[in-house]
């Protein structure tokens, strides 16, 4: 594990989505005494509010991060993007639109 936060890590690559508990584990060990769990992990104390309430948010923490967005403007743009698919001519043009949404990181 690098001297990154994890947010930084993931954003790099270096970490995955399920590698936050290792971060995790690794403030409880010692690292990064200084600083507040949220903190060492690179989120805001919102963000890890959120995150720790419904675990499922954290792609949209990571996304919201490379965006320079807020997580409240990611969900909006992500809720605007899957209405605009679910209008889609067709069943197959709404699966490419959702398909580029997963593999873009906003689903």
């Amino acid at each position: 594990m690098s001297e990154a936060t994890y947010v930084e890590d993931a954003l790099a690559g270096v970490a995955g989505v399920d590698d936050i508990d290792s971060y995790v584990g690794a403030w409880h060990d010692g690292a990064g005494s200084n600083l507040e769990l949220h903190e060492y992990l690179g989120m805001t104390w919102d963000e890890y509010r959120l995150w720790v309430e419904k675990p499922n948010t954290l792609r949209y923490i990571l996304s919201a991060h490379r965006n320079g967005h807020t997580v409240s403007e990611e969900l909006i743009k992500s809720q605007s993007e899957l209405a605009l698919a679910a209008r889609a001519g067709s069943a197959d043009e709404a699966e490419s639109v959702l398909t580029w949404l997963r593999k873009t990181g906003r689903l």
